[in-house]
């Protein structure tokens, strides 16, 4: 039985909410494209290595973006459960990097041992908070979105038709041929 259960949102379908959240993630994915490629061009000859891990990442984000569509549209689970297994891939390995650039920024902080120390802490900080703000945003956007696909795919698995009511069907049938009504039927 699927997670979210009628609607992603209230205002549309678990499958309509797929293909928006593709949407989505896919001109976020252009946006983060679009910044390395700012950086790489904006070089001057030395071309920082997450930048180019960051446009290989995105590029596939965006190849794993037109498949949950695809997969979607044909009702293929196993395309609509790629995208949830990479969303949460790409989530952990961001809770890295932010780990580690928080630590690396706060060691570098407490190296620095001068007159601007202060002044220093004094931007750095509000950074580091909005970035981790920013970071549990993301995060929180990421795991509604992982359930919302997650749900459809639960839903292609069991054969959940959309727009159809879940329930169990009964009916009365009549007793078997030369059996009296009232009589017990035995079913093992």
């Amino acid at each position: 039985m699927a997670i979210l259960q009628r609607s992603c949102c209230g205002c549309c379908s678990v499958r309509t909410g797929c293909i928006v959240i593709a949407n989505i993630w896919m001109i976020m994915q252009f946006a983060g494209i679009g910044s390395a490629v700012r950086n790489i061009v904006g070089a001057d000859g030395a071309v920082a290595t997450t930048d180019i891990v960051s446009v290989s990442i995105y590029s596939v984000g965006v190849i794993i973006d037109v498949l949950l569509i695809y997969g979607v549209k044909k009702e293929m689970k196993e395309l609509v459960l790629s995208w949830v297994i990479f969303s949460i891939a790409c989530t952990l390995a961001s809770l890295g990097v932010t780990v580690y650039l928080t630590i690396v920024t706060l060691g570098f902080l407490g190296a620095v041992e001068d007159d601007w120390s202060e002044l220093v802490m004094a931007i750095v900080m509000p950074v580091l908070a909005g970035a981790w703000i920013i970071w549990g945003i993301v995060f929180l956007i990421t795991v509604y979105g992982c359930l919302v696909v997650y749900s459809h795919y639960q839903n292609l698995r069991d054969g959940v038709v959309e727009g159809v009511q879940q329930g169990m069907v009964m009916s009365v049938q009549p007793p078997p041929v030369g059996q009296a009504p009232g009589t017990a039927v035995q079913s093992w």
